[in-house]
């Protein structure tokens, strides 16, 4: 076996992301524990919310876990297979959420809708990646410009349009469910997740937009990278406001999930 050499920026990124996803993993479990335990479906959401919203990271964090166990790095298709497949589990969880919470009129159209391009989304990339032999991929798909780093991809064609309106979608409604929330004058535990969320919002898109559009110095990157997992941990305190959150805020009553 031959030992692939990565880049040292490379190796940096992949540890912060690596962080990065154990954490929303990790969040992710305790979600799913309470979802088991109250049977609620807006629960489950925000476990599919937590654990895909980071799947742009997958590639960076998982392939630097192969790339250290093996020496070797994925291939090309696992590398935007695993970046990209997740994000319409993400935004179709997240709408789940927001509409039913504050536009449950137009749930059922906008929810059709994003799944019928999720769905022309998740074709498109299964029959250039696995269907479609000699066909441009890079340019369709997207391109990996550092060989030491193949986990960095500048995603391209429909693969980043969707990308940048899925980010898009989800920080506008993001705002706007943060907003309501902080305007309801009981319970306090609402205006409590309205905040702790608009910050996740807030967090998260400015470590999407600077992964998306600047040059990496190994401080920004790793300054980006605590800011992703500070946008996690501030999403499952605004999606759950777990008991310990409660006490140090003291808040006694105990509310549904529904704003």
């Amino acid at each position: 076996m031959i030992f692939q050499v990565l880049s040292d920026l490379a190796k940096i990124s992949g540890l912060t992301a690596l962080i990065a996803v154990l954490l929303s993993f990790l969040l992710g479990f305790i979600v799913l524990i309470k979802f088991f335990k109250t049977k609620q479906f807006l629960i489950f959401n925000f476990f599919l919310c937590i654990i895909f919203t980071l799947s742009p990271w997958y590639p960076s964090g998982l392939g630097y876990l192969y790339w250290i166990i093996t020496g070797e790095f994925l291939n090309y298709q696992i590398y935007v297979l695993i970046g990209t497949v997740g994000v319409p589990i993400a935004i179709l969880a997240w709408l789940n959420v927001y509409l039913s919470t504050i536009k449950p009129k137009i749930k059922k159209p906008v929810l059709i809708l994003y799944g019928i391009i999720s769905i022309f989304f998740e074709l498109y990339l299964l029959y250039f990646l696995l269907l479609a032999p000699g066909a441009p991929v890079d340019s369709l798909l997207g391109i990996i410009h550092d060989p030491t780093n193949p986990m960095d991809i500048d995603y391209k064609g429909f693969v980043l349009i969707f990308l940048g309106l899925s980010i898009l979608t989800a920080c506008i409604t993001g705002f706007h469910f943060a907003a309501k929330s902080m305007k309801k004058e009981e319970p306090p535990e609402i205006r409590w997740k309205g905040r702790f969320l608009l910050i996740g919002f807030l967090l998260f898109g400015i470590s999407a937009i600077f992964d998306a559009i600047i040059e990496m110095s190994p401080l920004l990157l790793v300054l980006m990278r605590i800011i992703l997992a500070l946008a996690t941990f501030f999403f499952y305190l605004g999606f759950i406001l777990p008991g310990w959150i409660k006490k140090v805020l003291s808040i006694k009553e105990e509310t549904t999930l529904t704003h």
